[in-house]
């Protein structure tokens, strides 16, 4: 009985939380997508901008973000845009650097992430192949192999942000999913991933995209369990 009473407090009062992991190259927008979830999500003893509009992208364009180097934490409790849908969740991110001496370091934290962001510079064509590499290093990593039972592929969702949709010179999603990255989404067609277009500084996109990531973390379950906050 103590155990079952447990039980229903625990569901009742603490909340899911989950691990996401924002990878990408150097300059893709990783640190500036973490500063705007955090003022997106902002808690309500905090100055909450409504609806993310104009006033969170003029906070963030006067902000002076600098590369990452090392990792920045944050934790923020998602609000849906289906207020009655995945309530009581916490998203805990890592943003790790991307700078390619950093990268080696990703792997550690690939055994205790729920998901992963990966950010994509859509209008870095020449670093297309890079972020090809990166994603198959990634997704093949041996990490993934003890809990895949010696199958080292990657067990979590990934969600693949196409950012700077704003700008004249990105390459468009479409482009994108049949040109430079075909061979990855066709080799990775069977998992749980998405590419979807963004604008990081415009606050395009953002809410819509980690709805969908959330929608899969809940549903990657028995897969990985959430920790309870």
């Amino acid at each position: 009985m103590f155990h079952l009473a447990s039980s229903l407090y625990t569901q009742y009062t603490k909340r899911e939380q989950y691990n996401v992991l924002i990878l990408g190259l150097d300059n893709a927008g990783k640190t500036t997508f973490l500063e705007h979830l955090k003022l997106l999500y902002a808690s309500p003893n905090e100055t909450k901008k409504a609806e993310g509009g104009p006033d969170t992208t003029e906070t963030i364009r006067s902000k002076r973000i600098l590369p990452t180097v090392g990792q920045n934490v944050a934790t923020i409790k998602y609000e849906g845009t289906d207020s009655h849908q995945f309530a009581n969740i916490n998203l805990k991110f890592w943003d790790l650097g991307g700078q390619r001496s950093l990268r080696s370091m990703w792997s550690r934290y690939y055994k205790s992430c729920h998901g992963i962001i990966f950010i994509i510079d859509s209008t870095d064509t020449e670093r297309f192949h890079e972020c090809y590499e990166t994603l198959m290093e990634i997704t093949h990593d041996q990490s993934w192999s003890d809990e895949n039972n010696g199958f080292d592929f990657v067990n979590v969702p990934i969600l693949m942000m196409a950012n700077k949709q704003d700008l004249p010179t990105a390459v468009d999603l479409i482009s994108l999913k049949t040109g430079y990255f075909i061979d990855l989404v066709s080799e990775l067609e069977a998992t749980d991933l998405k590419l979807l277009p963004v604008s990081i500084l415009e606050n395009q996109g953002l809410r819509e995209s980690l709805d969908w990531l959330v929608t899969r973390l809940v549903y990657n379950k028995a897969n990985k369990m959430p920790q309870y906050k």
